[in-house]
């Protein structure tokens, strides 16, 4: 993600399609920011009171965007039919992802999440912006490929948000310190880590990390070849992070402690 937030025109893209692209990105950085480091355990564990595990929502995304591919590109004459049994839980959820959608990793979920945007981003590629526009059936009534793919990410900001629940929901996650750096994937591939930015006053900042920093090492792990996402960032206030970073022609240790957050105003 860069500073610049315009849903705007860009490249292999016609003008209508490059937004829709821009929103269902946006979309999907809010969803793996939501999830950044959760172990196995914490994403198949159910609290009380909840139906869906963080895991099984993180399948629901990739199969819902599976089901659409099909129902937008004509693929299938049923759309179910492109779900087989790989799709049909994290499509139903209930009872049945329950029982199928667990003992993976997050990163099982990141990549599986990569490959189905990948396979919409190439079908988006082929089509135009009157393939979005043109009237299809749809529930019963008449709609176009432009509210399918709406509420493709509609669906996902929905249950995004039964996500953060879920989070804040498990064991020592209810709260977390105050870093001060937002850090982001180093490489378009979604791997490594980098200091997009710091902030002036706060404990990275006063640690000496920078704006710019490319971090090799976090805690003690390389970065190189790991996916941002699966790293657990999050952790409780004083709770130190030790980060080796490059900077120039430089290689820096920086040791953070995270910070009581404010209260909001």
């Amino acid at each position: 993600m860069t500073d610049d937030l315009r849903l705007s025109d860009r490249p292999g893209f016609t003008p209508m399609m490059a937004r829709l692209v821009g929103m269902m990105d946006y979309t999907r950085l809010t969803t793996l920011q939501a999830v950044q480091g959760l172990s196995m355990e914490q994403l198949d564990t159910l609290p009380e009171g909840h139906g869906n595990t963080v895991a099984m929502l993180l399948e629901h995304f990739a199969a819902v965007e599976v089901y659409y591919q099909a129902a937008s590109s004509g693929s299938h004459a049923n759309p179910e039919d492109a779900l087989g049994e790989c799709w049909r839980p994290g499509m139903e959820l209930g009872a049945l992802g329950r029982e199928h959608i667990r003992g993976r990793p997050l990163g099982h979920y990141l990549r599986q999440l990569a490959e189905v945007r990948a396979q919409t981003l190439a079908l988006f590629a082929r089509k135009d912006d009157l393939w979005l526009d043109e009237p299809v059936p749809l529930w019963g009534t008449t709609g176009n490929r432009h509210f399918m793919w709406f509420h493709v990410f509609e669906d996902e900001l929905n249950h995004r948000g039964q996500i953060r629940l879920l989070v804040k929901a498990l064991p020592g996650l209810e709260s977390s310190g105050m870093l001060g750096v937002w850090l982001t994937p180093a490489h378009p591939d979604g791997t490594g880590m980098g200091c997009h930015q710091v902030f002036e006053g706060t404990p990275a900042d006063l640690a000496g990390l920078r704006t710019g920093d490319v971090v090799l090492a976090y805690n003690g792990q390389a970065m190189k070849d790991v996916l941002f996402y699966e790293i657990p960032i999050a952790q409780p206030p004083g709770v130190r992070s030790h980060f080796l970073v490059q900077r120039g022609d430089e290689t820096l240790e920086v040791s953070v402690v995270r910070a009581l957050r404010p209260d909001p105003a």
